[in-house]
């Protein structure tokens, strides 16, 4: 409860997403922060959907390189410049507006 900031390797998506959802809707709501890394390209491409209901919560995203084009990918972007992908990343619609991605 004391702590100020909630970090998950995206590697649990593949075993509970409804715990991250649950640690991530508990930061929105009490002002804390709530970080999630994209662990491998697999994530991106093979857990999307848990991924993406679970971004609106995130506030910051760490990734590689291959990671964040995996991403894009995915997403359809049809960009490879990570510096627009991470544009892009931060714009994603957020669920709480406390703190900025």
């Amino acid at each position: 409860e004391r702590a100020k900031f909630l970090y998950s390797a995206g590697f649990f998506l593949t075993v509970s997403p409804e715990s991250m959802m649950t640690v991530a809707k508990h930061a929105a709501e009490t002002g804390k922060y709530y970080m999630i890394n994209l662990a491998a390209p697999f994530i991106c491409q093979f857990f999307k959907d848990p991924l993406m209901e679970l971004f609106p919560y995130v506030d910051f995203i760490f990734g590689n390189e291959s990671e964040a084009r995996a991403f894009a990918q995915v997403q359809g972007w049809e960009v490879e410049d990570t510096k627009v992908i991470a544009v892009k990343l931060a714009a994603l619609p957020k669920a709480s507006d406390t703190h900025k991605r």
